[in-house]
């Protein structure tokens, strides 16, 4: 199985340092190419130099922003981008825009691929959420929140921002699948089907949790009690 890192809001690369990036980097293995996925946000390019930047100074030799709304790339190109990187990183947005583009450019399909060979996958809130079997995002018509199904690579639907996005806890009764919340400053790696859980500072006030239909979809506190998951 191939490793996930999940994390919520007030992930920062234009500082010096932050934690959960750190902790991030500190489980790839070898930091040969980073890849960085600005979709969620249109492909904004402001934060380019920053994260490459951050990249560089933390250990990888090289860090590509990959622009998948950009026609002129070809298939092979972006083939070729996600399979050689140890590290892929997609930025928060609209969960909706990252996974029509991807599944348009086929990157989906190279993602998933470049997991199953030992790439890490991370990201922030929908670049978070992309890797789960479904995500909760606010990208709904006047920004009501939607669900969206995501690469499916654990079976769970997602909700980052869980502390500012109460709606989830009765919205998650429609559905038929299990829950994890992750609040802003934590991020939960998972690897091999056991997970671990990072914050930003050492307040008990923020956490992820599991909402499992079997307990009534009640918030478990992940980082208090090393609840089993079956991944």
């Amino acid at each position: 199985m191939g490793k996930l890192f999940l994390a919520s809001g007030n992930i920062h690369f234009e500082s010096d340092s932050d934690q959960i990036i750190d902790n991030l980097f500190s489980i790839v293995s070898v930091k040969n190419k980073m890849v960085f996925l600005p979709t969620a946000s249109f492909d904004s390019r402001g934060d380019e130099q920053t994260v490459r930047n951050y990249a560089l100074k933390h250990g990888f030799k090289e860090c590509i922003s990959l622009y998948l709304t950009d026609d002129s790339i070809s298939d092979e190109f972006i083939k070729d981008t996600l399979l050689s990187a140890d590290l892929i990183y997609a930025d928060g947005g609209n969960l909706k825009f990252l996974l029509e583009t991807w599944r348009k450019r086929n990157a989906d399909k190279y993602m998933i691929e470049a997991y199953n060979n030992g790439t890490v996958l991370a990201g922030q809130s929908s670049g978070a959420m992309c890797w789960c079997r479904r995500g909760y995002d606010d990208c709904g018509p006047d920004g009501r929140y939607m669900f969206l199904d995501g690469l499916n690579l654990i079976p769970y639907i997602l909700c980052p921002h869980f502390e500012y996005w109460p709606s989830f806890l009765e919205d998650i009764k429609m559905q038929e699948l299990d829950g994890i919340g992750i609040d802003d400053d934590i991020a939960v790696y998972i690897c091999d089907g056991e997970y671990t859980v990072f914050s930003n500072f050492e307040d008990k006030n923020h956490s992820a949790f599991l909402l499992s239909a079997e307990n009534g979809f009640i918030p478990e506190d992940l980082q208090e009690n090393h609840i089993i998951i079956n991944f």
